[in-house]
């Protein structure tokens, strides 16, 4: 087979190493020297920050200072009295002489104008204001802007030589003997041009050059006007970090905490932060030009020696192909490529075993293998397939059987389970494409004879369907057997109950008090075992309600206490629960459950006494209900404790014929304790008595709860208040004459018709009917599709109650899902009629 390789921008491994090395550590450095320029940067622009701070602070100091000295000098010659003499003497000259002797001790501090004023306007002025193009009468207006406080105020004043910006201060002139402010004097400094304040500032703040501006109007500098630098440089040079040359800062000036139209420009030289940063410049590029030095020399030296051990390790590769057998690897001086040449190795001598070992699984397999190709031809078998299809006609049919699996395969799928029949034989087969390059060039197919599985299949099949047979017929026997048996029985209890209210001699009530409690007896028996049938099919269901948990201790009280006054032995009934606790579970479960144990413990005692304990706790955050029966009867055998709870079970063979019993009761117990997910421990000795203690999980209710309300009897010929038409469908005599009996004890008139299709007829003619009583087996037409006819094809609402000896809950529910009402289950008794009665009174009989 030739395989053809494709070569599309392919790369030398040292290149692509190199390439990789080269652009790790370039992007390392990269990442390092934008690091560092951004710290740099970061560091530059902090202390650039706090150069400006520490100038605008000094400025502003230095500005405060100034106005400040002259303050303390103003105020103080303002209590001068050779001043205030010269003021009440309007003496101008004198006043002339008073300031300029303080000029000439503090021309520092000497204001570039001053005036006094009086209430009758200026008095005096030192004649400044002239040589500033001021006049006269500005100062009047000056003086009245000014009427309060002794704070200095920034005026804009016009003159002849143009606008000017003065700092004007008041301070009143006092007599210190009479405390009378004699006037008030005014101090100016003018800010237009006014180099020595520039100088001042510069020369205290370290400037080197700086500049006073009103706005966007410089009004001085430390420079020559010819220099002066534009406010648009000003601010552009304000917002740059280095400048080439300079660092600039403003100052926002302000007079007693109060902002002011001035600003401070203030120039400084910025020669060691631009030379940091062409050093810094430098530095990038000779780091680059080293990567690069590095790159180069790296892919030289790399290259060469990797090139070395890449050629030896692929010449070992390419001589194992060409051999098709492991070679030893020689080894490489580059760790790497030593352990990819052993890693290589040991995958060669891998290949080998694999190879030999599927040679071998090939050739000695039992199970017969084939090798397909695509189009579905055989092109190779093994030994076991061809002693399996050696024959011609039967490699043919093998071909035809399996071709269209191959193509489906040779699509990708993997097929299993393929069963193929030849010459009486059957194979199962599992297909598997073979992939080599993204495509199937061949398809494997294992093989093995699975005659004996199919065989062996069938017959279980067969068992199965045999079993399920006979489930279905013994469940059919069942459902047959107990409508045979009830039919009878609803005879003779029905009779019974009808006699025990005829009868008034002695003898004859106890006679059919006998024959009651015998055929109340063989009906415990039959329920017992159609109740055994629906466990073993899987068709008996716990139903949750609520109740109150006292409920089940009084109802076998009341029930068994009398058998236990005819015995002549003590029954004890004990609850550790309080009266109204209230539990969800299924309460005619647990009946049954406590009835068959209490039932069982007072018929194998003869003296002593039956106690019963019925206690509700709590263990590990759920609620369990324990019930204790313990008696002092004939007891059971240790040996035997583990069969009683088979059906149809008891401890001896005598018990059955000396007590009587299915004994299906405890094996029973035993299902619905399993059901309900608890447990039963029984403890026994022979003439001793008898323990059973059952434990079930169980859910307690809190909370207020409305207790059911009970269905009250009441007396038949109190029921109704008219006659009533009843439709009785019934094939029996014995049960038509008895429900007949029981029915007129209400009042009712019945008609009796034998089959459904009667019922049918008769229902087509009348339609006083108001209750319709409907038997299951029944001659032609059953009552089950006889109730669907009158309910879907006759269109009757008429409450039918259906009457049955079958006592499956599949019975029922067919009933009901055909349109029933009601289901009896026969025998029918006198309370269960009764019941049904109210129910029909209270759901369907409405009075005249």
């Amino acid at each position: 087979m030739r395989i053809l390789f494709k070569r599309r921008n392919s790369h030398q491994l040292a290149t692509l190493l190199t390439n990789s090395i080269f652009l790790t550590i370039a992007v390392l450095i990269l990442v390092m020297m934008l690091q560092n320029y951004q710290v740099n940067r970061e560091v530059v622009a902090q202390e650039v920050a706090r150069t400006k701070t520490q100038t605008q602070s000094l400025v502003q100091e230095i500005f405060n200072f100034h106005l400040k000295s002259l303050e303390i000098q103003q105020d103080s010659y303002s209590r001068s009295e050779p001043l205030v003499d010269a003021i009440h003497a309007e003496d101008s000259v004198g006043v002339d002489r008073f300031f300029s002797g303080l000029d000439h001790v503090l021309p520092n501090l000497s204001p570039d104008l001053r005036f006094l004023t009086t209430s009758d306007g200026v008095v005096w002025d030192d004649g400044n204001s002239q040589f500033y193009g001021i006049e006269g009468a500005r100062l009047t207006v000056i003086s009245r802007d000014i009427v309060v406080g002794s704070d200095w105020h920034v005026a804009q004043v016009p003159s002849s030589m143009g606008t000017h910006y003065l700092m004007v201060r008041r301070t009143p002139v006092v007599d210190m003997k009479t405390g009378e402010v004699v006037a008030h004097l005014y101090i100016g400094v003018v800010l237009n041009n006014n180099y020595s304040l520039v100088n001042v500032l510069a020369s205290g703040s370290n400037a080197d050059e700086l500049f006073l501006a009103v706005g966007s109007e410089i009004i001085a500098s430390s420079t020559k006007p010819e220099d002066t630098r534009h406010i648009e440089w000003l601010e552009q040079s304000l917002k740059s970090i280095n400048a080439s040359r300079y660092l600039v800062s403003r100052t926002d000036l302000t007079i007693s905490n109060a902002p002011t139209f001035l600003s401070v420009y203030n120039i400084q030289g910025n020669e060691h932060i631009d030379s940091f940063v062409q050093n810094q410049y430098l530095w990038m590029v000779f780091t680059g030009v080293l990567i690069a030095f590095f790159a180069v020399y790296t892919r030289l030296w790399l290259g060469k020696r990797v090139s070395v051990e890449l050629e030896k390790l692929m010449l070992y590769i390419k001589s194992t192909l060409k051999s098709q057998h492991a070679v030893n690897f020689e080894g490489s001086a580059i760790e790497e490529f030593h352990r990819i040449g052993e890693s290589f190795e040991l995958s060669f001598k891998r290949l080998d075993e694999r190879d030999k070992q599927f040679a071998d699984l090939f050739n000695f397999s039992l199970s017969p293998i084939t090798l397909w190709n695509k189009e579905g031809e055989l092109i190779r078998y093994n030994p076991a397939a061809e002693r399996s299809f050696k024959d011609e006609k039967v490699k043919s049919c093998l071909l035809a059987e399996l071709r269209h699996h191959i193509r489906m395969c040779a699509q990708g799928a993997t097929l299993t389970g393929v069963n193929t029949t030849i010459n009486g034989k059957t194979f199962r087969w599992n297909l598997s494409p073979i992939i080599s390059d993204d495509s199937t060039n061949q398809v494997m197919a294992l093989g093995q004879d699975v005659t004996s599985f199919v065989e062996a299949e069938k017959q279980s099949q067969a068992a199965k369907e045999e079993a399920e047979e006979s489930a279905r017929v013994r469940a059919d026997f069942l459902a047959k057997m107990s409508h045979e048996l009830r039919t009878p029985l609803n005879g003779i209890l029905g009779v019974s109950q009808l006699l025990k209210h005829q009868l008034q001699d002695k003898h004859a009530l106890e006679h059919v008090d006998v024959l009651c409690n015998s055929g109340e007896h063989l009906l415990a028996v039959l329920n017992d075992i159609l109740d055994f049938s629906k466990i073993e099919q899987g068709k008996f269901h716990i139903q949750h309600s609520e109740f109150r948990l006292v409920e089940l201790v009084n109802t076998a009280e009341n029930i068994f206490r009398p058998l236990c006054c005819e015995k002549g032995i003590a029954l004890k009934m004990t609850r550790e629960f309080s009266e109204d606790t209230w539990a969800d579970s299924d309460l005619v479960r647990l009946n049954q459950i406590l009835f068959n144990l209490v039932s069982n413990a007072i018929k194998f005692t003869h003296k002593g006494e039956v106690n019963v304990v019925i206690r509700c706790v709590e263990k590990e955050s759920q609620h369990l209900l324990e019930m204790e029966v313990e008696d002092t009867g004939i007891g059971i055998d240790e040996s035997q404790l583990t069969a009683i709870f088979e059906p149809f079970t008891q401890a001896e063979s005598t018990t059955t014929r000396e007590y009587g019993g299915s004994g299906l009761g405890l094996a029973i117990v035993h299902s619905l304790v399993e059901l309900m997910n608890g447990q039963i421990d029984i403890i026994s000795q022979v003439d001793q008595g008898t323990r059973v203690f059952i434990t079930l999980p169980i859910d307690i209710i809190n909370g207020e709860r409305d207790q059911e309300q009970r269905t009250l009897l009441i007396e038949p010929s109190e029921m109704f208040d008219e006659s009533l038409q009843v439709l009785l469908v019934e094939d029996n005599h014995t049960n038509a004459f008895i429900a007949k009996a029981f029915c007129e004890k209400y009042g009712m008139t019945v008609t009796w018709v034998q089959d459904g299709r009667n019922a049918i007829e008769y229902l087509k003619e009348n339609d006083d009917i108001a209750l319709i009583m409907m038997d299951n087996q029944l001659p032609n037409l059953g009552g089950i599709e006889a109730t669907r006819i009158i309910r879907d094809e006759l269109r009757l609402s008429t409450p039918i109650y259906a009457c049955t000896a079958d006592g499956m809950q599949d019975t029922k529910q067919a009933f009901i899902t055909s349109g029933a009402d009601y289901v009896l289950v026969k025998p029918i008794k006198e309370l269960a009629l009764n019941k049904a009665m109210i129910h029909f009174k209270e759901n369907f009989y409405h009075q005249p």
